[in-house]
């Protein structure tokens, strides 16, 4: 019976990474439904999912799009905490072509999505991504 939790909440963290992944790939405005109302920073610094999101759109209104997103999730790994919380991560590899007036870059490297577990809802808390800096 144990196999059942760990397997939901394991495909649960990988969607919410892929549904994160693709709406990078297309600037999309959904991607904000997979982040958490705060975010949780390198020396225990907190920053409100609204900063996130400007700095998102900030990314996004650089580049006239993205062309041939690709990624490979390499591990996957959550601990569950009393309470129903816990917390998690994705990491992988990403890649695409940032298209800006016909010209275009190869943005890519590794990637690392941290997600927390709060009110049964897994959420990215801290994102490492190619092409994103706080």
């Amino acid at each position: 019976m144990q196999e059942t939790p760990t397997f939901n909440h394991q495909a649960d963290i990988v969607n919410s990474a892929i549904r994160f992944i693709n709406a990078w790939f297309k600037q999309s405005k959904t991607i904000t439904n997979e982040l958490n109302d705060f975010f949780i920073l390198p020396g225990n610094k907190i920053i409100g999912k609204d900063v996130v999101i400007g700095r998102l759109k900030g990314i996004f209104g650089q580049s006239d799009e993205y062309v041939g997103g690709r990624y490979d999730i390499i591990d996957v790994n959550f601990e569950l905490f009393d309470g129903g919380k816990g917390m998690g991560f994705v990491e992988g590899v990403a890649g695409y072509r940032d298209v800006l007036q016909k010209q275009s870059k190869i943005v890519s490297g590794p990637f690392k999505l941290y997600f927390a577990l709060y009110n049964g809802n897994w959420k990215i808390v801290n994102i490492e991504f190619p092409g994103f800096n706080y």
